[in-house]
Order: C-alpha cells, then structure tokens, then sequence
C-alpha cells in the first residue's frame, strides 16, 4: 500500500505530509482535500506499479490509511533529530533508502515480479557496505531442525563461498542458516576479512528483538566480522509466525542463487525456494537419503525439477560466480561522482548524436546513473520527464529497456541496468 502511495506521490515527504493533513485534528476542508488527493495519488502509483486498482483495494488502502494516521499519532515527537534517535535506537542502527550508496538494487525485482512491493528502506547493524560486496551473492537456507548431514553441508557450502569472495545471505535463525553464517565467518578467519566475503542475516522483525538468544554470539560474530544484520522493519516490531515468510523473500531478493541446503517436506526453507523460482533466482538443492524425512523437501525440489542438484560441498563454480575480492566502497566515495560522471545530469549534451529513442533512453541511462548512483524506471521517468515531457510513461520506458535489451544495448540482471559497451 504505502509502496503504491509513494510511487503516486513521488516522495516519501509529500505521502507523509497528505496522511498527517488527512488525520484527525485538521479543517474539514483540509482532511478531505488531503484525503482526496490521497485516493488520486494511490491509483496513480498502482497504474504506474503496473497493477490494476478495484473496490477492494480501495477499501484496504483506506484501512491501511487510518492505522498510519494512527501511527503518526503515536510518534514520540515531530522533530527530525529526535526521530532520527527514536528510528535508530540513538544511533545503534543505521537506515538506508533506495538512494543510498549500499542499497541492494537487486531488491526491485519484487516490485517488478511478484505482488509483493521491495522494502522501502531498510534497518541495519555491522556494515551496511557487504550488502554490495558482492554482484551476485549465494543465499543458502534451510530447516532449523537439521542433521549433522545438512549442518555440514550448510556450513562447507557457505565456507567456500565467502572463500571465493561471495557474500552469503541467510536468515539468522537456528540450525542451516546459522551452520550457514558460521561458514563465512570461518573462511573470513582463514584467509582474513579483506579477502573473504561477507555475511548478512535477515530478520523477521526489529532489530531490537532479533532472536533466538541462543545466536547471539553469531550475530556479535557477524557485526565484528563486516557483515551486517537487516530488517525491513522499525524497531519494536515482533517477529510474529506471518512475517518469517515474507522475511523469506528478502533471502531471495537479495540472492543471485539460492541453495536449500537441507528441508523438510513443510520446511519453510521451501518458502524461499518458491520466492526464488517466482524471482527468476538459479535454485539448487543438496540431495539426501530418502529413508532420512530431514531430506523430503530438498529430494521432491530437485524430482519436480525446480531446484538443480548439488553434486560437491567443495566444487562451487556450478552455481557460483568467479571468485573475486570483496568490493568495499569507500566511505568518503559513497556520494561521490566518478569524474567522468561528475557533470550535472541535466546539462545538455554537446554530442551530435541522433535524436532516435535507442539514442535517448540510452543517454537517460548515463544520467540515471550519474545523478542516483543506479538505474531504475522511476529514475529514467524523473530524468525523461525533465527532457522529454510527457513522451516516456512508465510504460514505453520498460518496453523501450526490453528493446534495449534485446537488442544487445543494455544488460538487465537481478534488477540491475548497465549498458554493455560501459
């Protein structure tokens, strides 16, 4: 819903201000105005989704609307400097946006794929720069209860991943996922942290009640480590039974390859592996003895051929990238332009290139990038608005990139845009 509003609104600011004008406590006048443009901002930003709004939907954005009045009322203060300190827990976690230097771009898939929209920010501990280590991390999950088989798997897998530079993404519970966390944490103590790759645990709630106490030495582990902790939601949120799933499509999100390590046939590590196949994510699954029910779920993915099976703990090219270094930005380079991207993104152009739509989205691209750090339709629509007003909606913008695509000019991947000859 709020997804929706803000890609109606076309700022978190102007979303804000219309449901705090909205709420109780205004002129009539003024609440329904609010209200009003509130309605044309939200089925404005669900056609811009690519969806398609009804009575139902309306009725539930209006539910929707009346707990964020709610919510806004119960806010500690108005004040940005005081709310900074109540949203970080003064200071002890970090919030990043889709601007951000360290936003994992990859995430706008579910926005694109699924019914499900990408985080609008995200909550963190540890180092917010692993979440851009690496260019196509491994995600590898599992059943809490496992067996020493799917620990070992888990752990080796993840060992010689973050041995190759990869970062491994997983959920920071029990059993796999913390076999899983400790792997790469093992490998950055054998051949040091600036070689390895590092570890991100997402969790299900905030990161005040991240769990279970029995990890805590894993996620202390994690954070002195480069790695980082992760939630999509505020702090004081509980991890209810509800949210571990759509935590699981972070895990998916997040990861260019997903690998169920080991799964029962009602493991919710089959969650994730249904987030990854709806993302178009590789999915792979370690096979095991079927007289074992500890293996039912990674055995039937592997026989309904959704999941490709994994034949060694050790080989890791089959489903993993070449090996690489960790890329760590730098802090005072986060906002920086590269120099020859340092130009205002609006100047006009001096080259005589030809005015044809390959020409501009292509152009639209380069300044994308300049002006945001990251390409994106909404970017491309703010810069060809700018340039071309009115020519290029939503709509022609994503048919024009297919063309692109298509035609070898860009190269589309885990929700990335780059044109190929850059």
């Amino acid at each position: 819903m709020m997804y929706a509003l803000i890609k109606g609104t076309d700022s978190a600011a102007s979303a804000l201000r219309l449901i705090a004008d909205s709420g109780p406590g205004h002129h009539e006048g003024v609440s329904t105005a609010a209200c009003a443009s509130l309605d044309a901002a939200f089925i404005n930003g669900i056609i811009r989704w690519g969806r398609t709004v009804n009575d139902r939907g309306m009725a539930a954005f209006h539910g929707a609307l009346v707990s964020w009045q709610q919510r806004l009322g119960m806010l500690p203060s108005k004040d940005p400097d005081e709310l900074r300190d109540w949203f970080t827990e003064n200071g002890g976690m970090w919030i990043i946006a889709p601007h951000h230097p360290c936003w994992p771009t990859q995430i706008a898939d579910l926005s694109l794929r699924t019914d499900w929209a990408a985080p609008l920010c995200l909550w963190g501990k540890g180092d917010p720069r692993a979440l851009v280590s690496c260019a196509h991390p491994v995600g590898i999950v599992g059943s809490r209860g496992v067996s020493d088989y799917g620990r070992q798997s888990a752990h080796e897998l993840a060992r010689q991943a973050a041995r190759a530079g990869h970062l491994v993404v997983s959920g920071g519970a029990l059993g796999t996922d913390a076999a899983a966390h400790w792997g790469a944490i093992r490998a950055m103590d054998e051949i040091s942290t600036p070689l390895a790759g590092r570890t991100v645990a997402v969790f299900a709630g905030g990161l005040n009640h991240i769990g279970p106490k029995g990890n805590e030495r894993l996620f202390e582990a994690i954070e002195n480590h480069s790695g980082a902790l992760v939630s999509e939601l505020c702090p004081g949120t509980i991890p209810e039974a509800r949210r571990f799933l759509l935590r699981n499509r972070l895990i998916a999100a997040l990861s260019s390859t997903v690998v169920v390590a080991q799964a029962r046939a009602r493991s919710g590590a089959l969650n994730t592996a249904g987030w990854a196949n709806e993302l178009n994510r590789d999915l792979y699954a370690v096979p095991g003895d079927v007289t074992i029910p500890n293996n039912t779920g990674c055995n039937r993915l592997i026989q309904e051929g959704r999941a490709t099976i994994v034949c060694s703990l050790t080989e890791i090219g089959e489903f993993c990238h070449e090996a690489h270094r960790p890329r760590i930005i730098d802090d005072g380079d986060a906002t920086t332009l590269r120099s020859d991207e340092s130009q205002d993104p609006n100047a006009p152009e001096e080259s005589a290139e030809p005015e044809d739509c390959d020409a501009v989205m292509l152009r639209a691209i380069r300044k994308c990038r300049s002006a945001y750090g990251h390409v994106s339709a909404d970017g491309l629509h703010d810069i060809l608005e700018r340039t071309h007003p009115g020519e290029y909606p939503i709509t022609r913008i994503m048919r024009e990139l297919g063309a692109l695509e298509l035609s070898g000019h860009i190269v589309m991947h885990s929700g990335r845009i780059s044109i190929a000859t850059d």
